[in-house]
C-alpha cells in the first residue's frame, strides 16, 4: 500500500479525485509548483508544453501588444486551469501569466495529461469548464473589478489614535463573521498551527495551509501588519489582492522601513492595487499635502478619512469591500446643471457617492461632489458661478476661440483651489490630447487645471496646456467615462447621460442669410428663424460625434439615468433652476425604480 505523507500529495489526490493506491503513478507524475507573488509562471511566446491547475492563490494573464505595452486580460482563481489551450494546440503562449500573490499549482505535461484523461475522464470536463468560464468572463458586457479576497492593512505609523481607529476599520471589514482579521498575536487564539516566531520568520507550511483553509471559509481575510513584523509582513503582502497603507496625515511623508517590502514583487508590477489612507485627526484643517506622500509612492491611490466627518469611515469600508458606488457624469454644456438635480435625489434617497468622475461640464459637477459639498451647497455654488460669473460671455477676437476663457479659469480657481488628491471624495476628469488624440485621466494636480482641460470646448474655449501639451474637451473622445470608473474599486456604477435624441424639423427650405436672421431679431412683426448659433452648433457636433460611444458605455453602467433635457439650450445659463428640477425629478424616478428592482444593491440606500 502506497503511503502519501507529503501534504501536497494528499492535496493533489483530493483535488483530482485520484485514488492514492491504485493511481499512485499518476499522483507522483504531477508536479507541485509553489509560485511566489510577483513571479512569472510563463511569458508570452513561451512553448505551450504544459498546463497548470490553481490550488490556491491568484494569477493574472497579461498580453503585450506590438508597441510593448502590457494589459491585464483576466484573473485566474483556485479551481481553474491555465495554459491548457497552448498544451492542447501545441501553440506558443498567447499571453504571459504572473502570480498576483503566493500561489500553489499542479503542473501537468502532455504525457501525463493523456494518461489522466484516459484513466480519469472527469478531468477533461474540468478543463472544458475552465475554458468556457474564462471566455464568459472576457466577453461579459459589464465589468467592475471584483472585491479583494485578501487585504493587507499596513500600519506605517504608530499614532495611538490612528491605531485605535485601525482596529475599528479591521472590525468593520470583518463584520458579521464574513471576514477574518489576522495578525501574529491573534493566530494562537484562533487555533492556528506553527505560530511561534511567525512575526519574524513568517509562516511555515502547516500555517500556510491553515490560512488557505480560512480563505475558503470566509469572504475575505484581513492581514494586519505592523512595522516591526518583517517576516509576517513579507508573507502577508504576497497574499494580498489589495494593499492598504494606513498613516496619520500629520506624520512625515517619508517612506517607512516596512514599505521596503513593497517593491515590484509585491505591488504595482503584479497588479495589486495599493491605496494610501491618510487619517486626519478631529479638528484638522482642510486636507493638504497629499502630493508629498505620493511623490515617494508612485502608483499608490490616495484616500482620506477625517475622524470628525460622518461618512468618511463608512465610505472607506465600502471601497475596500467592493460595495462602493461610482457616479459618472457626462458633458452637456449648460445642460450639465441637471447633474445637480440627480445628486440631490441620490442624497435624498441615502445613496452614497464614493467615487465620482466626469467629462467637461460633468467634470465640474463631479468636483462639487468631490469637495464634500451637500446637494444644496453644490446648487448654491453653481448658481453663483454660472449666473453671476457668466463664463460664456467673455468674447474675444476669434483667432483661437470665440471666448477668452478667463472667466471660466477664474471661477474654477475660486471654487476649487485645491489639488485633486486633496479632495475628500476621490474623483477623476477626462480631457483629450490635441496632438495625438490620446485620453488624459486627471487624478492628481491642481483641480482647476484639470477641470479647465476637461471643459475646453474646441472653438469655444482656447486649448489648455497640460504637461506641455495642448488639451481640449474630453467629450471629443469619451463623453461618458463609465469604462474608466469601472477600473476603480467600485461595485456599482451610476451614470448620467445628457445626450439629446429628438428630431426637430425647421420651417424653412434653406438657411436664412445672416442679415435676414439679424433683421428678424429687431423686426417685431416677423417670425424669428430657429437657426442654431455658432456656439450651439460646435457643441452639438461634439455630441453627435460621440453618441454611439456614449450609448455603448451607458449600457455598461449598472444604472443609466437620462434626464429629459432636450428642450433646453446648450448655452443659456438662465435655465439653471429648470435644469436642476428636471434632473431631480427624472433622477429620483430612475433611482427609486432601480432600488426596488435591486434591493440591497447599495449600502445605506432607503427606497422611497
Amino acid at each position: 500500500m502506497t503511503q502519501i505523507t507529503d501534504p501536497y500529495q494528499t492535496l493533489l489526490a483530493d483535488f483530482f479525485g485520484l485514488d492514492p493506491d491504485s493511481q499512485a503513478d499518476l499522483v507522483q507524475a504531477i508536479e507541485t509548483v509553489e509560485l511566489p507573488g510577483g513571479r512569472w509562471l510563463f511569458q508570452q511566446g513561451d512553448p505551450g508544453d504544459s498546463m497548470y491547475f490553481v490550488v490556491r492563490g491568484r494569477l493574472d494573464a497579461w498580453q503585450q501588444n506590438p508597441d510593448g505595452q502590457a494589459s491585464r486580460l483576466n484573473e485566474i482563481v483556485p479551481g481553474e486551469a491555465v495554459g491548457e489551450i497552448g498544451l492542447l494546440t501545441d501553440a506558443p503562449r498567447s499571453a504571459g501569466v504572473r502570480a498576483r500573490r503566493d500561489s500553489l499549482l499542479f503542473r501537468v505535461d502532455r504525457a501525463t495529461l493523456e494518461a489522466l484523461a484516459n484513466r480519469h475522464p472527469a478531468l477533461a470536463l474540468r478543463i472544458s469548464t475552465s475554458i468556457a468560464g474564462r471566455l464568459a468572463r472576457v466577453t461579459r458586457p459589464r465589468y467592475t473589478r471584483p472585491a479583494p479576497d485578501t487585504l493587507a492593512l499596513v500600519l506605517i505609523d504608530d499614532d495611538p489614535e490612528m491605531v485605535n481607529w485601525s482596529q475599528r476599520l479591521s472590525d468593520d471589514l470583518c463584520a458579521g463573521g464574513r471576514g477574518l482579521a489576522l495578525d501574529p498575536d491573534s493566530l494562537t487564539t484562533l487555533g492556528a498551527p506553527e505560530t511561534d516566531g511567525v512575526a519574524v520568520n513568517g509562516p511555515g507550511p502547516a500555517l500556510k495551509q491553515w490560512l488557505a483553509e480560512q480563505e475558503e471559509a470566509h469572504d475575505r481575510l484581513v492581514f494586519v501588519i505592523r512595522g516591526d513584523q518583517s517576516g509576517w509582513g513579507e508573507f502577508a503582502l504576497r497574499q494580498a489582492d489589495g494593499i492598504v497603507l494606513l498613516a496619520s496625515s500629520h506624520a512625515a511623508p517619508e517612506l517607512r522601513p516596512i514599505e521596503a517590502l513593497m517593491d515590484q514583487a509585491f505591488a504595482g508590477s503584479n497588479g495589486v492595487d495599493t491605496s494610501l489612507v491618510l487619517w486626519h485627526r478631529p479638528g484638522s484643517a482642510a486636507i493638504s499635502g497629499t502630493d508629498r506622500w505620493l511623490e515617494a509612492r508612485p502608483g499608490v491611490r490616495p484616500l482620506h478619512v477625517r475622524a470628525d466627518i460622518d461618512g468618511d469611515h463608512a465610505r472607506l469600508v465600502r471601497i475596500l469591500t467592493g460595495r462602493a458606488v461610482g457616479l459618472v457624469l457626462s458633458g452637456g454644456a449648460m445642460r450639465g446643471l441637471a447633474h445637480l438635480g440627480v445628486i440631490r435625489a441620490m442624497e435624498e434617497l441615502g445613496i452614497p457617492i464614493d467615487w465620482v468622475g466626469g467629462t467637461s461640464m460633468g467634470a465640474i459637477m463631479s468636483a462639487c461632489v468631490a469637495m464634500g459639498w451637500s446637494g444644496e451647497q453644490a446648487i448654491t455654488e453653481a448658481r453663483q458661478a454660472f449666473l453671476r460669473g457668466r463664463p460664456l460671455s467673455d468674447f474675444t477676437l476669434p483667432l483661437i476661440s470665440l471666448l477668452r476663457g478667463r472667466r471660466m479659469q477664474r471661477l474654477t480657481q475660486e471654487k476649487f483651489p485645491c489639488l485633486l488628491e486633496d479632495m475628500p471624495i476621490p474623483m477623476f476628469s477626462v480631457s483629450a490630447n490635441l496632438n495625438n488624440g490620446d485620453i488624459n485621466v486627471h487624478e492628481r494636480g491642481p483641480a482647476s487645471q484639470a477641470l479647465l482641460a476637461s471643459a475646453s470646448l474646441p472653438g469655444l474655449y482656447p486649448p489648455t496646456v497640460y504637461q506641455w501639451t495642448l488639451t481640449i474637451d474630453g467629450a471629443v473622445i469619451n463623453n461618458l467615462p463609465v469604462d474608466i470608473m469601472q477600473q476603480r474599486p467600485v461595485g456599482q456604477v451610476i451614470a448620467v447621460s445628457l445626450d439629446a435624441n429628438r428630431e426637430r424639423q425647421v420651417d424653412y427650405e434653406r438657411i436664412p442669410s445672416p442679415w435676414a436672421v439679424l433683421a428678424r431679431q429687431f423686426w417685431p412683426f416677423g417670425r424669428r428663424a430657429r437657426v442654431p448659433t455658432v456656439t450651439s452648433m460646435m457643441l452639438k457636433a461634439i455630441e453627435l460625434g460621440t453618441r454611439k460611444r456614449v450609448r455603448e458605455l451607458g449600457e455598461r453602467a449598472d444604472l443609466l439615468i437620462r434626464p429629459a433635457v432636450q428642450r433646453f439650450s446648450l448655452t443659456d445659463v438662465k435655465q439653471c433652476d429648470d435644469l436642476i428640477d428636471v434632473g431631480y425629478r427624472d433622477g429620483l424616478d430612475a433611482l427609486q425604480s432601480w432600488l426596488r428592482d435591486n434591493p440591497g444593491a447599495v449600502d445605506s440606500a432607503q427606497p422611497k
